[in-house]
């Protein structure tokens, strides 16, 4: 029987003013029955009708390579929810079969320039 057991804690909050997002996820993740522990923390602000990361910390505790070993066999669902932010909400909204966006391209050109 295995020692250790995966468990995910989210939170997510959105200030009253709906101008203010805060998310919290803390991870126990399970490699040959060794916990590997994620903490992320996210804070956005709404910019231009889009939330933009404001702060982001990600901490790993365990084993370096047992915690590379975890991420790399993918994400979970909690973990994906994180990946929508400012320029998935906009893909959101573009047409269907639309191929090229300006403001989009802008979007991900100023996250890759970070």
């Amino acid at each position: 029987m295995p020692k250790c057991k995966p468990f995910t804690v989210a939170l997510a909050l959105l200030m009253p003013d709906n101008k203010r997002q805060i998310s919290l996820v803390v991870d126990r993740g399970c490699v040959n029955d060794s916990p590997v522990y994620l903490i992320i923390f996210v804070l956005r602000d709404l910019v231009d009708g889009d939330f933009q990361d404001r702060v982001k910390l990600q901490v790993t505790l365990g084993d370096v390579d047992k915690a590379q070993g975890l991420m790399d066999s993918g994400l979970k669902a909690s973990q994906l929810d994180f990946l929508t932010g400012p320029v998935t909400n906009k893909a959101k909204k573009l047409a269907a079969g639309t191929t090229k966006d300006p403001a989009t391209e802008k979007k991900i050109a100023d996250i890759v320039n970070q």
